[in-house]
């Protein structure tokens, strides 16, 4: 893979902000230990996968992300004529633009232009990427024993996109549960586990971020939508005349890819590292160009991005969110000659563009297009 450090290319193997979260009025204490192990999705039964294992009893709050400023980016008319040619073409193809959000960053140059980037947006899967990141913040300070443990729940949560992986991911990092459901002073201790990881991110400048809720639906809990714990959390926190839920930017999606697949430096140098290889897509079309497989209908490369960079050689890192009402990605491209790097964000939060198989990979090849032309 290739980690970008300091502005250089590596060859290696794969002031304060307001904090909008609601924070329930009770002590920090930690929640005791379950009496018995976590759910598990039924795969991670079935193929008989280790349960991790905490080597510490000790809370999220106790380590913040070590990045507390985001990266210092000025903007660009060549990068912001880019952005604006792309808001016209979804446009002209009568997608519509007030849904629309774009961030892109050319590293190298320490540039960026914009479309409604900092309008919060309800990510999807997109939201993965920051627990990833959470994650490894936790196995580095020292919480479990083995981070080998969570290989398989990784290679699903970020290469599948599996909801269910996620979940329990989420739940273990954050030592909560959506079941069984939790009364009165237990009930405000899970609430602030749980909300502890979006302070995570806001303590570091991800300004007005959500990442606390999780992503449905989620199999092993029979849960189409929020229950349990969750749908309290819904029901609690409510924003103005909405549940709560994800809440992030492209600018916050497109800062979190720099951090970790350019700069290096998300947790650490090595945790980067990893993180990055698992956002790695393979634009082989022997590989990602089949039909769909029962279970497996999420593709990170069709319909998204790479679907029309196949064939240009270059090295795609990402994630994508998809729903019945909207389509998201965030990107790292680099070509074959490290020439030209730059990391594109969409969020498409209408219908129009969850509906459309083609509309990302053509706003993706025209940014390709542009960004290669320069050089």
């Amino acid at each position: 893979m290739i980690l970008f450090t300091a502005g250089r290319i590596i060859r290696s193997k794969p002031a304060p902000v307001s904090n909008p979260t609601p924070t329930p009025s009770v002590s920090v204490s930690q929640i005791p230990q379950a009496s018995k192990p976590p759910a598990r999705p039924a795969w991670a039964i079935a193929e008989s996968l280790p349960a991790p294992s905490r080597q510490l009893d000790r809370d999220l709050s106790e380590i913040a992300y070590n990045l507390q400023t985001p990266p210092q980016l000025t903007h660009s008319q060549h990068l912001q004529r880019i952005v604006d040619e792309v808001v016209t073409f979804a446009s002209a193809h009568r997608f519509p633009k007030k849904s629309l959000s774009i961030t892109l960053i050319d590293p190298k140059t320490g540039e960026t232009a914009g479309y409604q980037e900092h309008e919060l947006k309800y990510p999807a899967s997109v939201v993965k990427i920051f627990w990833m990141v959470v994650l490894y913040a936790e196995i580095e300070g020292g919480f479990w024993t083995s981070e080998q443990d969570f290989y398989p729940y990784i290679a699903k949560m970020i290469g599948e996109s599996n909801n269910d992986a996620a979940s329990f991911i989420l739940d273990e990092i954050t030592k909560t549960e959506s079941v069984p459901e939790l009364k009165s002073e237990e009930l405000n201790k899970w609430l602030h586990q749980r909300l502890q990881i979006s302070r995570f991110f806001q303590q570091a400048g991800y300004r007005d971020i959500i990442v606390s809720q999780k992503t449905f639906p989620i199999n092993y809990l029979k849960a189409n939508e929020p229950i349990g714990n969750d749908s309290r959390l819904q029901k609690i926190l409510q924003q103005p005349k909405k549940p709560f839920r994800n809440l992030i930017t492209t600018e916050h999606a497109a800062r979190l890819m720099y951090e970790i697949c350019y700069a290096g430096q998300a947790v650490s140098k090595i945790a980067s590292q990893k993180m990055c290889s698992w956002l790695k897509r393979d634009l082989n079309p022997a590989v990602w160009d089949k039909p769909a497989q029962e279970g497996l209908e999420f593709n990170p490369v069709r319909a998204f991005f790479g679907e029309s960079l196949t064939g240009t050689g270059v090295q795609l890192y990402s994630k994508a969110g998809w729903t019945s009402r909207a389509r998201h990605e965030v990107a790292l491209v680099t070509t074959p000659d490290d020439r030209t790097v730059y990391i594109l964000a969409i969020f498409g939060a209408d219908k129009a563009y969850a509906q459309d198989g083609k509309i990302f990979p053509n706003m993706s090849h025209l940014v390709y297009e542009r960004m290669t032309g320069r050089t």
